[in-house]
């Protein structure tokens, strides 16, 4: 029993500490040699120790630094969720509003389609806007053409009060 406890020991040191416990030769060495063998055993164990503890505390300070990061990153991911969340929520409202416009609307587009179906003069709806257009336009222009013509008259009845009293003057 007490080979196999010192078999598993030596294996387990050897595979996790990686060093090589010798075998136990060592029985024509006197007890001072023994006792230096053990302490620089004893040695390389606490060197193997230091290493792993330095191993762990870098592996530790990873671990913290990559939960800090890991927290940073859900706050942000927390902050645009909530941006989003607001553009959601001003995209449903200017939906609703925009159908809440469409709806009112809707009553012209009936109205485009009966004239269609009613009117010879026009084939699709989009002839009755082009149309409308060229009306609209018609109608820009003539008035403009108005407010010319107007501002003409104007001058022209100015001038010819001007010369109306010009020419009173004369005769008398």
């Amino acid at each position: 029993m007490a080979g196999n406890l010192e078999d598993y020991f030596r294996k387990t040191f050897e595979d996790k500490l990686l060093i090589k416990i010798p075998e136990q030769e060592d029985d024509h060495l006197s007890p001072a040699t023994r006792l230096l063998e053990k302490r620089r055993e004893m040695s390389e164990v606490e060197v193997a120790l230091n290493c792993q503890k330095e191993e762990n505390d870098s592996k530790r300070l990873r671990a913290i630094k990559k939960a800090t990061d890991e927290k940073e990153m859900t706050k942000v991911k927390v902050k645009e969720i909530e941006r989003l969340n607001v553009d959601i929520l001003q995209i449903v409202n200017e939906r609703n509003r925009l159908q809440s416009k469409m709806e009112k609307h809707v009553i012209f587009s009936k109205f485009l389609e009966k004239t269609v179906e009613s009117a010879e003069e026009f084939q699709e709806i989009r002839e009755i806007i082009t149309r409308y257009d060229t009306l609209c336009a018609t109608h820009d222009y003539l008035m403009k053409k108005e407010a010319k013509s107007q501002d003409g008259t104007e001058q022209e009845k100015a001038k010819l009060k001007k010369f109306i009293e010009v020419e009173s003057q004369i005769h008398f």
